[in-house]
């Protein structure tokens, strides 16, 4: 075979194996940023409160985040046996957060907090949160968290009482109707700081005070307090107690 053939052979070749069927392009995972962790549903009053963990970075470039925010999506979950993790269909897009415009959306950190009001009494729901980069890929393995809407207890009415070294928080007790009361949650606010992730108590309080023996001297602090109960099943804290603020003078 002259070499002006073998160069005609090769040149078919190569056009044949570049010919092809060329589907959309669906980014695989290698390709799509990290999972969300820490995917968490809390019910506190008459809404649930989403919160994730952010990935510090995506799956394809181990330099700068190419992170472009999340999508929250939610399903009704209709019976028992209606608790399907692949049925992709039937998730409704509830909000897109966008990390250069975060609109009614908390952010510490990694930490990301969402609230969802349009949710009904006695229905269970599962969410799902993925994360998307600017070029549009997106991972969906983020897994679901099931939450059911039950009654929460009512709200505690707190007044604030001065003690020689700090503050001192006072409530009545709850009565709630259905469920187990379980104690309280007391939150706690710095001037800077607009919304309480946690209560400052560990494990919910089973008196119906608290006293505060760790404020800065000057400082204004403000409280809230969340009734805790079981009901159904489900972990559930009331509304916040109206907000109360207290200074720590020194004498």
């Amino acid at each position: 075979m002259t070499n002006l053939l073998r160069l005609i052979l090769f040149v078919v070749l190569s056009l044949c194996a570049a010919c092809g069927k060329k589907g959309p392009l669906i980014p695989p995972d290698g390709f799509a940023p990290a999972p969300v962790s820490a995917l968490q549903v809390a019910q506190q009053g008459e809404s649930f409160r989403i919160s994730w963990l952010a990935p510090e970075q995506d799956l394809r470039n181990p330099g700068p985040s190419t992170l472009a925010g999340f999508r929250l999506y939610r399903r009704e979950v209709r019976s028992p046996n209606d608790e399907c993790p692949t049925c992709g269909a039937e998730d409704i897009l509830i909000r897109t957060v966008d990390l250069e415009y975060l609109q009614d959306v908390v952010r510490v950190g990694n930490l990301f907090v969402v609230v969802d009001g349009d949710v009904t009494l006695g229905k269970s729901y599962q969410y799902q949160v993925t994360a998307f980069e600017k070029s549009g890929a997106e991972n969906r393995d983020s897994g679901r968290v099931k939450r059911k809407k039950v009654r929460p207890p009512p709200a505690p009415i707190v007044r604030m009482v001065e003690v020689p070294a700090g503050m001192m928080l006072e409530w009545a007790t709850v009565q709630v109707g259905a469920g187990t009361l379980s104690g309280y949650n007391v939150y706690r606010l710095r001037p800077a700081e607009r919304y309480a992730l946690r209560p400052v108590n560990p494990t919910p309080i089973s008196e119906n005070r608290y006293e505060d023996l760790m404020m800065e001297p000057d400082t204004v602090y403000r409280y809230q307090v969340r009734a805790v109960a079981l009901v159904d099943g489900e972990t559930v804290e009331s509304d916040s107690s109206p907000q109360v603020e207290g200074k720590f003078v020194l004498p």
